[in-house]
């Protein structure tokens, strides 16, 4: 017996998958740039401790060359899907703690949690479902 597939393997979805890695990957190439550019206006403020830097570490670079990586072939680096998803849920997350906590306003959480909201609910759409094997 030959697995069958369940879900949209398709040119659409393809092409739907492909589109949503390079968005993500050009939001953290931007947040990137912003974190290199951090002067004037976009200044972050309060870095500070043993493992403050971790905060402008570059990562979101990282990120954004997984995700251009994984655009070639967005079924063939499923694992990478799963990652773009845990990176917008944990910036929810993180972003919400912050803003519970009083470290940041709600202003300066808002364009990211709505980003966020919006890259998971395309992925979590998105995603390509299991084969079948029966």
């Amino acid at each position: 017996m030959s697995a069958r597939q369940i879900g949209r393997p398709n040119p659409t979805s393809q092409a739907r998958l492909q589109l949503i890695l390079i968005l993500l990957a050009a939001w953290n190439l931007a947040a990137f740039v912003f974190e290199l550019l951090n002067t004037g206006p976009i200044r972050v403020g309060g870095i500070d401790g043993l493992l403050g830097s971790r905060a402008v570490d570059g990562a979101t670079g990282v990120l954004a060359l997984a995700y251009i990586f994984a655009a070639r072939d967005p079924l063939r680096y499923r694992f990478i899907l799963w990652l773009a998803l845990v990176e917008q849920f944990l910036t929810l997350f993180t972003a919400t703690f912050h803003w519970v906590r009083d470290d940041v306003t709600g202003g300066e959480i808002a364009l990211p949690v709505v980003v966020s909201a919006i890259f998971l609910i395309a992925l979590l759409t998105s995603l390509p479902r299991q084969a079948d094997t029966g």
